[in-house]
């Protein structure tokens, strides 16, 4: 019974494929879900904004030294923890790998940096 179904397929001509231009292509990479980003601007794109997105709790720890703001230092720590996590679950999302790169990077950065304005901030002559 295979055999007659075979057998009936045999003298069809089989479909031509023609091959995608390179705009499908990345039309069809970009749109497709789980996919990593086709292109370099792309990617650069992405790791762009992970990088803003993880300077915010930079921002918001150096704005928590003012008076009367002590809770923004909490929050920002608090954001730093946060955007760790997200950082390397993104690591394991393809679509939205870039973002995760430029979220880790921002928060090493942000541990350097916030370090090094945590020492000065003390250090830093006191006049009464």
């Amino acid at each position: 019974m295979e055999e007659d179904e075979t057998k009936g397929h045999e003298n069809q001509p089989e479909p031509e494929i023609q091959p995608a231009s390179e705009g499908e292509r990345s039309q069809a990479a970009a749109s497709s879900p789980g996919l990593p980003p086709s292109t370099s601007d792309e990617r650069r794109r992405q790791f762009l904004i992970g990088l803003g997105i993880g300077f915010i709790p930079l921002v918001l720890f150096f704005i928590g030294f003012v008076p009367n703001a002590f809770a923004l230092i909490f929050i920002a720590l608090l954001l730093w923890l946060v955007m760790l996590i997200v950082s390397i679950v993104f690591l394991f999302i393809p679509s939205v790998r870039y973002i995760g790169y430029g979220l880790l990077t921002s928060f090493l950065i942000s541990l350097v940096v916030g370090s090094i304005g945590c020492i000065i901030i003390i250090y830093r002559p006191h006049t009464s």
